[in-house]
Formats: structure tokens, C-alpha cells, sequence
């Protein structure tokens, strides 16, 4: 599902973080991985921890804030990511114009939702009100479809047929509620949530549970996780796809046991793309 060579940005050297010697001239069974910190990191150290990658190490580095962990990739500074969907990674190569990286895994989905803490149903949102989305394109136009599924506004694109690397307001065929949209970082839209001036905000579902949020419980309205285009990707170089450290960790990501693991630990939250059997 979803995995399909994508292109990135040859841009060695756009960050300095110290990781230069954790490159894929080191240990051939350690595999260096950046990851988003949830679901991520959490779900590579109980892989690591499991025994079920063997003699294959990993040396997890966490990615917050601003780094691009596509960029730490392409500079070498790691072997692999894992934060990132599909059509995210396509828009990314597509404005940078590089074919360099594929994706070896598809493990499992974050469901956007709309939180609220100045109303507890979306049938409340008033006349007027500001949303606010993930600045980056691809999100900014899953939440729009987001909001399109309660009824909030009405695009001119099914969802379907839909380029998520073109979306925009402009898009927006009808909005009867005359809703205001604005773009914040994905990663700090929660931070948001008590603006006065924020009425509910469209959010991935890593950074609510970082939030301190319950998405199954918290969120006015979720993604259906049927037919979902946006599972999160473990990429690799293309020159690594077939190493037996990435076909060590690509295999344990789409397990049965880790598909289990994803279960019973984030209640829906998170959910593998690979149901436990």
C-alpha cells in the first residue's frame, strides 16, 4: 500500500545536528533511524527491545520542531525514517525534484481529528469561527476533506480525485458557516487549542497524543481509517531498500506481534495497517 519510490532533495549539509558520524559507513547491524517521537520511537524501542530484529541494532534519534528528517536521510546523517505518509513524501519530492528515496513499509495510520475546547460537538462551531490546520500542504488539504466529512464545507474536488500536493482554500466550494482558516506548524496546533480566537483545530493525531490528548475519546470528529491513504512509511535511501538491516526492520514493523502491540497500547489512537491475525 502506498510503496512506491519518491524523490527528495540532494541537500547534504542543510542541517548541522551532530549526526554525521552516525552515517551508513558505521556498523552494518546498527541501523541509524530518525523517527517523530509518537507513535514512532516508542514503536521502533519496543521492536528493538522484542528481539525480533535479531543481531540488527537500531540507534533511534528523535525528530522534533523544525528538522527534516527527509533532509537528515538524504545527507547521510541517517539510514532511515519513519514520520512521514505517503502522499506528505510525494508532495516533499515534488518540490524538491529529486528521485532518491522509497519507501519499504507502510505501518500504520494516525487519524487527523478536530479538537475543541471551547465547543464539545461540531454542530456548535458558530458562524464565523477559526479553524485552524497543518501548515504543510499535504495536511492542510486532508484537513480541509476533514472538515468536508461533517458536513462543515464543501469542496470542489472529491476527495478521490483529489492532488493533496495542490489543494487550497481555494478549493473550498462552499463554507455556509463562513469559517476562517489559518495555518500553524502541525507540530504546534495543540499548543493552540486555548486561543480565544481558535475555535477547533484539525490535528495529527501524534502530536494530540503528545498533547496529553485521547484522540478516540477527545476528538469531535476522526478520519475513517478504511480506504485511508495516509499510513505512515518506514523510507529508506534506494541504494539501502534491499539491506538486510531495512528488510529486518521493515519486516518487524508489519508483524503481526508489532500490529498487536499497536493495539494495545494506543486504543485506536494509532492503528496498525497490518491487523493483528
Amino acid at each position: 500500500m502506498f510503496l512506491r519510490r519518491t524523490a527528495v532533495l540532494s541537500a547534504a549539509a542543510l542541517l548541522t545536528l551532530g549526526l554525521a558520524a552516525c552515517s551508513s559507513g558505521g556498523d552494518e547491524n546498527t541501523l541509524v533511524v530518525s523517527a517523530s517521537s509518537t507513535p514512532h520511537v516508542e514503536i521502533l524501542e519496543h521492536i528493538a527491545a522484542s528481539g525480533a530484529l535479531g543481531d540488527v541494532k537500531l540507534d533511534i534519534k528523535p525528530v522534533t520542531g523544525e528538522i527534516d528528517p527527509n533532509e537528515l536521510l538524504v545527507a547521510g546523517d541517517v539510514e532511515a525514517n519513519y514520520f512521514q505518509h505517503a502522499p506528505y513524501l510525494a508532495d516533499w519530492q515534488k518540490q524538491k525534484g529529486v528521485d532518491d528515496l522509497v519507501a519499504v513499509a507502510d505501518v500504520h495510520l494516525e487519524p487527523m481529528g478536530l479538537y475543541s475546547e471551547k465547543v464539545s460537538a461540531v454542530d456548535e462551531i458558530a458562524d464565523g469561527s477559526t479553524i485552524a490546520l497543518p501548515k504543510d500542504t499535504t495536511n492542510f488539504s486532508r484537513g480541509l476533506y476533514l472538515l468536508e466529512s461533517a458536513g462543515l464545507i464543501q469542496m470542489d474536488v472529491p476527495f478521490a480525485e483529489a492532488d493533496l500536493s495542490i489543494v487550497t482554500q481555494k478549493n473550498i466550494k462552499e463554507n455556509p458557516k463562513n469559517l476562517n482558516f489559518i495555518e500553524v506548524e502541525r507540530s504546534q496546533i495543540a499548543r493552540n487549542l486555548g486561543d480565544p480566537q481558535i475555535t477547533a483545530a484539525v490535528i495529527n493525531s501524534n502530536y494530540a497524543i503528545e498533547a496529553g490528548l485521547i484522540p478516540a475519546d477527545d476528538a469531535l470528529l476522526s478520519e475513517t481509517v478504511v480506504g485511508n491513504p495516509f499510513a505512515n512509511l518506514l523510507v529508506v535511501r534506494a541504494a539501502d531498500e534491499n539491506s538486510p538491516a531495512v528488510e529486518a526492520l521493515a519486516d518487524a514493523l508489519v508483524s503481526p506481534e508489532t500490529a498487536a502491540w499497536i493495539q494495545e497500547n494506543y486504543s485506536g489512537s494509532v492503528v496498525p495497517v497490518h491487523a493483528a491475525s
